[in-house]
Formats: C-alpha cells, structure tokens, sequence
C-alpha cells in the first residue's frame, strides 16, 4: 500500500479512516456522527534519549481470514525514527466486532530501559501528551467517591491521572480508586456541533465506544487525562526494574485493545465483553448446583456493625461476633450467608482465627451452620505481618528496588505484602489457602484490598515479569486456586469490572461506598449499572448497602435482578443514628426469597441517564432477560435525571416502587407465578388480559399468608399490596399466581 494512500474501511458498526499523513484515525458510527479520533502512534519513554515521534516508512493494507469464514482488514504501519534512530510497527485488525490493535513492536540497535508507553499519543513542545478526542469519557470507578463520577465532559480540560488497572493506594499523583478495578476499559462519546443546539442530544448524539483490553499486560494500566484529551498509559518502570529492554530482538511494548461501538456506551462495553467471549479470550463462568443456590442467597456482611460500635479492626472479639449474630436474629431478618469481616484473624498471613479475641470461634461457626446460615470469611490474602511465622524472610516480601520490603498500613497496623512470584511464597500461601478451607469451611470468601499491590514505582515482584496488572492475576490464580483445590464450589466475591478475570470471580461486589454518605442509593445504583454487564459473563453483582438505613430498600430492590441483596448495618446506630424498621427486615427477607437462581443474564436499563455528571449511568428501572425471556422487572414512577417521565410496561402499571420476579423459568407476561416486593401502598395492575384468574398471597413475617382482594381490569388485573397484615405483621413479599 503506498504511503500516500489513506486507509478507509467500513463495517457493520462503524466507518475508519487513517491517514498516513497526519497518522491520525477517525472513527463515524453508522449515520455519519464523528465518534472519536485520535494518532495511532503510540509514545514510547525510554530511560535515555529523546521522546519523539517517528514518521511512517512504510504501511500495508491486506484482507484476511477473520474467524468462521468472515474476514477482516489488516493495516500494517511501519514506523523509522522513533526516539531518534529506533523503529515501531503497529498492527490494526478491522472486523466487524471491532477494531483490534496489536502490542506494539518496539525495534533497536541500543540498549535502553522501557518506562512507560502512552498510546494514541498527541506530540507537543512538552512532549507527548493523550491523543483520543471525545466529547465525554465514561470512566466506571474513576474515584472511589462521586466526586468524580464516570462521565467526565472533555471540556473540564482535567488534568489527572486514574486507575484502570488493579488500582493502587500508593501513589499520591493517582486518584484514589477501588470500587470497580481493575476495570480495563474506557468509553465515551462524542455529540456534533454545540451540545445546546436543537437535537443536540438526539440527532447530534453519536454512537459510544469502548476500548477495552485483550491481554492483562505487565505495567501498570493507567489513564491519563490532559487538555481535554485521554489516552491509556502503562507504566513498567524498566528504569527500576530492567525487565522490558530494547537492543535486541524487537520488543513488545504497551498493551493490547480491541475498540467497539454500539448505540451506548453500556451497550459498547456489552460489545467489548462480547468480542471476547466471541472469540474464546473468556468464557460464561459455569456453575455447579451448590454454588448456584449459594449464589442466590442474601448475605449479611458484619463490618458496619464493627465500625458502628467501635468493635473494628484489634477491637472484634468474640462477643462482639455474638452480638452481631444475636442482632441479625433478634431482628428478623434471614440472611442465607453471614460473612465475618475483618479482624477475625490473629495475624495477616496466617488465614487463623485470634484464639485469645475468639476463644470459641469455631464453635460459632458451627452454630451459624446448625441455623443453616452459610459461613462467609473476609480475608485480604496478601497482607503478612511476620514472614518468620511462614519460615520466610522480608527479602520474601514485595521490596523495593533497593532491596527494602515495603510496608503498608491500616488504621496503624502495618504488614507486609507476599511476593507470590517466588516459590517458597507460592508454597506456603498455596497451604495455608487450602489449610484455611478445610478449617473454617466457608461457603463464601471475600478477596480484598488486590489494591494493595504496590505500583511498580515503589516495588515489583522477584519475577520482574509479573510485575504490574499481571501480580493481581498470578495472585488469584494461586489463592483461588488452592482454594478451589479444597472445595470446587466455594464462592469468591471481588470487586472487578474487567471480563480478563472472571475466571477467578464468581461474584462481584460493588464494595465499601464509606465516601458516599446521603447517596449511598444512588451511588449503589451507578455501581450495578455497569456491573451488570458482568452477567452476560456469568458473574451476578452483590449489593451490600450503605452504613445507614435510610435508603437501604432502593439499593436491595435494584440489587433485585443483578443478583443476592446484602446488607452491612447496624442495629444499635449507625452514622445517621438510624435503625431498621420491621418493613426494611421484612423487604429484605422477601427480595431474598425472589433472587433468581441462574448467573448468566442480561439487564437492561429501562429509563437511562446517560449524560449527566451528577445522573448519569443510572437507571430509575431495569428489566432483566434470561436468553431472549423477560424474568424480572424493577420499576419505579420516574426516572433518575429528574424528567419525571412515568412508563408503561407490559407486564404490569404501578405508581409504586416494585421488584418483581418470575418463580418459573418462563418469562413474566406468560409465567404461572410470580413475586413482587413494593417499596410503596400503590395498587398493582398485572397486565395479563387472556389470563382466566389471578391469585395474590401476602406473605407475613410471623409465617402467615392471606389471599388480598383483586379486581378485574380490561388489561388484567389489579390488587393492592398491603405492608402489615391485620396481626400486624409486615409483609415479606407478594406471591402472584395466574391461569
């Protein structure tokens, strides 16, 4: 292809154009909107020398085969004078499921150390700066507030850097986050001429996109934010750690994407996930029968109740176990897991319960498992507070790049973090992994702070190779591994959006939402919007509830079809000095009776908010679709950008806040039976025209049921849930059955 030729190809989804004159791309989606655009060149700092771009020696453009019988365009760009006197080539595979960029290849005859690489880089007197022009980014997770929430307009001009890696909480010049990471995706949009022009944000609006990764790379995956503009950026700190050095065969550097467009931006992620299972880079999580009912049940998580009443941390002991407990029965309410959180272990590292803060922890358990609740254990695996106590030594630990193990802190408690690419540490965390399963027995673990894990700027693993997002993954790899040694069908919870490790994730947390007091609902809200995605993956999403009480029934109802509601409150007082009254117990036993038992499905947003800072990626309501069947539904009157615009469904018309759920496999306009949980006393209309008869059944707290009264309508049928039965009684949930 000479050089002079500019590239062009259209697909299913989208238009690109690449010219090797600027060595700019441009992405339309199928009207013709401007999507992105951005150089192709990717920035590559070495140690020594200059940063320069170089020029295009020569490209390539060829067809070829692309999977089952399909195929694809391939550009080949060769770059010369790269950082003076090196060479570059980058690949480019346009299918129709995407856009999918090659690693770089990295060519030189001098010997140099690899620091980082910025891809889609912009040149400038300063050096290189981000390249990809959109209108809005949409970063899920960018900061563990709402602070900063994850559609950022291009016009804030922000100057920052976050995670979309594992995240990291050493690094002052990287904004704190968790939530979500290690994503490893961003997307965005782009809105033609001025956003304020009529049919700005209909016609004007383009198609999203989404660039996600291919391969978990050996760096640590950040994004750069700069005049407007955003680029991914790895870090691999070669100057410290000398494991990515050019002279020479050709060196891959950076990392691997493949670009999707669809109509949305969660749609486009949708379309990520699906490129990848498409192509066999991920696979649907299969599940056994014990997992699938573990997966179903509501948990009840202790660590609010710790920090409520001053019991965290060195403070848990025994009776402030008991106490929980005691407060979970007491109340009423029935969770299905009970899940102990930190500290009921005596030392980091060693996965053994304090027997002088619990001298009767195991005969707790078993108490717990006698009222067939299911035991959870939280455990941050990687911490060790005395290498000694494993027969290992600090140069075991993660260290520095002067040899220096680092140490980390927590609330004044400091320990060291397991260097899992050295044997004799595989060894013993591998042992006492599968020694910690066949003591305490638990159903559910939860995997916590991967974001510990120094940034390859303050520390590396032994194997340099592992270094950066690939030490999370060879972590999980060997702790969940030797744990499913134990026990095959032991459930693992982390929080994650990245479909690259939903191997080692069977149930994705929406995590610790501590900044996001008085909006604890809405942020819970954004959080399963994009989580949700993960279930077409086979990964449902936990909702534990805020720290207060005050809004916990609209985070359980929209955790209603994502997967198992939680909760992490407190009975004596909580930050609000609130408590739950009997119909928060009673809503929470009755969204757990309905969590339906399969974890691969889809949620649709029914009333999205796509644009705002403050609103958007939230949903008033969502429908959930197991294959192409409608099995539940959670409505609510308005929407969540504030238009108010009510909605009529097909399955049933309500001015009330409700969840409901088909009890069969069949979808909710044709099922026998269905449940449904109201958060407010409106009537209910069931619109089931052909149907023959409709039952409703409350059924109460004390065990009790009592048929309510229903009218016939022209479109079905209508009843009124009640919230207290004449015993006064709260009602649980509402059974629906039709013929």
């Amino acid at each position: 292809m000479p050089i002079a030729q500019p590239c062009f190809v259209s697909r299913r989804d989208y238009r690109w154009h690449w010219s090797p004159d600027t060595d700019h791309f441009t992405l339309h989606d199928r009207r013709g909107l401007l999507v992105l655009e951005a150089p192709l060149q990717p920035a590559v700092l070495l140690d020594r020398g200059p940063t320069t771009p170089g020029s295009v020696r020569r490209t390539d453009l060829t067809t070829i085969g692309d999977g089952d019988d399909g195929q694809a365009e391939l550009l080949t760009v060769e770059y010369e004078g790269v950082n003076g006197a090196d060479r570059l080539t980058v690949r480019v595979r346009l299918a129709d499921d995407g856009i999918w960029f090659d690693a770089p290849g990295y060519g030189s005859d001098r010997e140099a150390e690899v620091v980082s690489v910025l891809a889609f880089a912009e040149w400038s007197e300063e050096g290189p700066l981000p390249g990809v022009q959109s209108d809005s980014i949409v970063h899920p997770g960018a900061s563990e507030s709402s602070a900063l929430g994850p559609v950022i307009p291009a016009q804030l001009r922000l100057d920052l850097t976050t995670w979309l890696g594992r995240g990291s909480n050493d690094c002052d010049d990287i904004v704190a986050a968790q939530w979500g990471l290690p994503v490893h995706y961003v997307a965005g949009f782009s809105i033609e001429g001025s956003m304020c022009e009529r049919g700005a944000l209909t016609r004007g609006l383009s198609a999203s996109w989404c660039l996600g990764l291919t391969a978990v790379p050996a760096g640590d995956l950040l994004l750069r934010h700069r005049r407007g503009r955003t680029s991914p950026w790895l870090r691999t700190h070669s100057d410290l750690w000398h494991q990515c050095t050019t002279g020479g065969e050709s060196l891959e550097v950076g990392a691997s994407w493949v670009l999707t467009v669809a109509d949305t931006y969660d749609d486009a992620v949708r379309a990520y996930y699906r490129a990848l299972r498409d192509r066999g880079t991920v696979r649907p999580r299969e599940r056994s029968a014990r997992q699938l009912e573990t997966l179903g049940k509501a948990q009840f998580n202790t660590w609010g109740a710790q920090c409520a009443a001053g019991t965290a941390l060195d403070r848990f002991d025994q009776g402030a176990l008991e106490s929980i407990y005691d407060d979970v029965r007491a109340s009423g309410m029935r969770p299905g897991v009970f899940v102990i959180d930190d500290k009921w272990e005596g030392e980091y590292g060693l996965l053994e319960h304090d027997e002088e803060r619990f001298p009767h922890f195991e005969r707790f358990l078993d108490r717990v498992r006698a009222d067939g609740v299911e035991v959870g254990l939280w455990a941050a695996f990687l911490r060790c507070d005395d290498p000694a106590s494993h027969g290992l030594s600090p140069e075991h630990m993660l260290c520095d790049a002067d040899g220096v193990p680092v140490r980390r802190g927590n609330h004044d408690h400091s320990y060291f973090l397991f260097d899992v690419s050295q044997e004799p540490v595989r060894a013993r965390l591998a042992a006492r992994a599968r020694a910690f399963v066949e003591r305490y027995r638990p159903s559910v673990v939860k995997f916590d702070f991967g974001y510990e894990l120094p940034a390859l700027v303050n520390a590396a693993p032994a194997n340099r190779a592992w270094g950066g997002e690939l030490l999370l993954v060879r972590a999980l790899e060997l702790v969940i591994g030797a744990m499913r040694e134990v026990d095959p069908d032991i459930v693992v919870m982390y929080y994650n959006l990245s479909p690259l490790l939903t191997d080692h994730v069977d149930l994705h947390s929406t995590d610790d939402m501590y900044l996001n007091a008085d909006e604890y609902h809405a942020e819970a809200n954004r959080r399963l919007f994009f989580s949700s995605i993960l279930g077409e993956l086979g990964v449902p999403s936990y909702g534990s509830g805020g720290y207060d009480w005050l809004e916990m029934g609209d985070i359980w109802l929209d955790t209603a079809v994502f997967g198992p509601i939680g909760s992490l409150g407190a009975f004596h007082g909580d930050p609000r000095d609130s408590a739950p009254s009997s119909l928060d117990i009673a809503r929470y036993n009755g969204l757990a009776t309905l969590t339906r038992p399969t974890t691969t499905f889809t949620v649709r947003p029914l009333t999205p908010a796509y644009l705002g800072g403050s609103t958007g990626a939230r949903s008033a309501s969502w429908a959930r679709y197991e294959g192409d069947a409608m099995t539940g539904l959670v409505a609510r009157p308005g929407r969540l950008d504030g238009s108010g615009v009510s909605r009529h469904q097909d399955v049933l018309r309500t001015a009330a806040r409700v969840a409901v759920l088909s009890r069969t496999d069949d979808p909710l306009g044709t099922t026998a039976a269905l449940g449904l949980v109201t958060l407010d006393p409106d009537p209910v209309e069931i619109l089931r025209p052909d149907a023959r008869r409709l039952v409703a059944v409350a059924h109460a707290a004390d065990g009790s049921c009592a048929s309510l009264p229903v009218e016939r309508t022209s479109e079905g049928f209508r009843f009124t849930p009640v919230a207290i039965n004449d015993g006064g009684s709260p009602i649980e949930w509402t059974e629906v059955l039709v013929d």
